[in-house]
């Protein structure tokens, strides 16, 4: 980082100031205090446009930087300055230096991580502070590194997997509407024939007939209820109840509980090799859990370890994962392996995870294109159906 200082030179008495790299105003001190009579430095503050509110994923990279440097003898000081200065990471340098002040005024590393506005996972302080405690502050980083990529990947795997879905239902209703606002209307003018029509038919022109006499109205009711979706997307409770509604399906709720036990698993794993103890992580494993009932039987399991319970009979109450991962936990468990079964259990139920995927997405593509072919079908049918009744075609 840069200093900005201000002083009298020893050598001709004339005041001068400037700007030094340094990692520290020690340093600086250090550096030009035998020609400098220093009376003022002050860190060099860094002149930012709006800054976009940061994501997890915005910290990846940082982190496994941050970890490398570590791991390659680097100081954290110096590790964390380095990552501020880097103008790749323009959203993320004032947070960056805003650890580097902390930890240079006595804070430790996970206070200043707590305390941090950067959107660090709640397990990120706990693996530091083991860390710190432990003398494996490397090591911590690496494992805060590779659980924030594995937890990036699934979400990845999940947008990618529903991704040709989406599109394809998208595509089916953008069809569906250029039918309904552009073919429809075309029609409506049979309405007004002699000829009796067919229920359907009267219904699809008749909102044809509404569509075409109003558009911007529809356009607007449109607009309206898709501004109501989004806002109940955003909405944290009714996005907690639909995740419950769907952890309760036939095929897409063993898709979604294999993906939470995954993730709960490589969590425990985690801090478990970073020296935390067995109830913090248990503590920060279940409240990482995706779904309140899994969250919920997770806090419970919890008290009751703390309460005396054996871990392997707690777990086993709680129903957090499968049969044969319970199995491979309790020898864990019984032969001090805890932490290296808990990851072979997180990758079964990884694998398990993308299986279950692919039979989602197995069963959505035929029921998205039956959907928006049921949809097509019944306006073109409408259509056709007033078009021989208004002509006595039998059919």
């Amino acid at each position: 980082m840069k200093f900005r200082y201000q002083g009298i030179h020893k050598g001709t008495q004339q005041k001068t100031q400037g700007l030094i790299e340094a990692s520290s105003k020690a340093e600086v001190l250090s550096k030009l205090s035998q020609e400098i009579e220093l009376f003022d430095v002050q860190r060099e503050q860094i002149h930012q446009k709006a800054v976009k509110k940061l994501k997890l994923k915005d910290l990846l990279v940082p982190l496994q930087e941050l970890a490398t440097l570590s791991e390659s003898g680097v100081s954290l000081i110096d590790s964390l300055a380095a990552i501020a200065e880097n103008s790749e990471y323009q959203d993320l340098s004032r947070g960056f230096h805003e650890l580097v002040v902390a930890i240079e005024s006595g804070s430790r590393f996970s206070d200043a991580i707590e305390r941090s506005k950067m959107p660090f996972p709640e397990y990120a302080a706990q693996l530091i502070k083991a860390g710190e405690l432990s003398g494996q502050l490397a090591a911590s980083l690496r494992s805060i590194a590779d659980q924030m990529a594995y937890e990036i990947g699934v979400a990845n795997d999940i947008r990618s997997a529903l991704a040709y879905p989406i599109i394809l239902v998208l595509s089916g209703l953008s069809a569906m509407l250029i039918i309904f606002f552009a073919v429809v209307p075309k029609f409506s003018h049979l309405l007004d024939a002699e000829q009796e029509l067919p229920t359907l038919a009267v219904i699809v022109l008749s909102a044809g007939k509404a569509v075409n006499d109003s558009p911007f109205v529809i356009l607007f009711a449109l607009s309206l209820i898709l501004i109501g979706i989004v806002a109940l997307i955003q909405n944290k409770t009714l996005r907690a109840k639909a995740l419950e509604i769907s952890l309760s399906m036939p095929v897409v709720g063993q898709w979604l509980a294999e993906q939470d036990a995954a993730k709960w698993s490589s969590l425990c794993a985690a801090m478990l090799k970073a020296k935390v103890g067995l109830v913090p992580a248990l503590q920060l494993a279940a409240n990482a859990c995706t779904f309140q009932t899994r969250k919920r039987r997770a806090e419970e399991m919890v008290k009751q370890i703390e309460s005396g319970d054996a871990f392997d009979e707690s777990l086993k109450k709680a129903n957090l994962v499968s049969s044969t991962s319970l199995n491979l936990i309790s020898v864990g468990d019984k032969t001090g392996n805890l932490a290296k079964m808990l990851e072979a259990v997180a990758n079964l139920h990884d694998e398990s995870c993308k299986r279950k995927m692919k039979q989602v997405l197995t069963l959505m593509e035929p029921i998205a294109i039956l959907v928006v072919g049921v949809l097509i079908g019944t306006m073109v049918l409408g259509i056709v159906l007033a078009i021989t009744a208004s002509t006595d075609i039998a059919i």
